[in-house]
């Protein structure tokens, strides 16, 4: 997967489960080689949002992995979204989130 591919795939999901985040921001992305999780390279794709709730935009980190180009989960501010995908419809989703 190249960087290109990881952001078009990262706004994808984001645009998917309805995230609002801040597109007039740049996206931010990093490889990840084995670094975080033994034997697997991510892709982390970050997203800033929140500045009108929280008066300054935060992170939001997406996890891809890279082999797969499954995307794993989205950490944000307090909480987390474990995603799905719907192979019918060709679409991600929310399978659970936290708190």
């Amino acid at each position: 997967m190249t960087k290109e591919e990881a952001i078009a795939l990262g706004i994808r999901i984001m645009q998917n489960i309805n995230f609002e985040y801040d597109k007039k921001e740049e996206v931010k992305v990093t490889f990840d080689e084995n670094k975080l999780y033994p034997n697997r390279n991510i892709w982390l794709i970050g997203f800033l949002y929140g500045k009108e709730d929280y008066g300054r935009n935060v992170d939001a980190i997406l996890d891809i992995d890279d082999d797969t180009k499954t995307p794993r989960k989205l950490l944000f501010r307090n909480g987390s979204i474990t995603l799905g995908y719907d192979a019918e419809k060709d679409k991600y989703f929310v399978k659970s989130k936290r708190p």
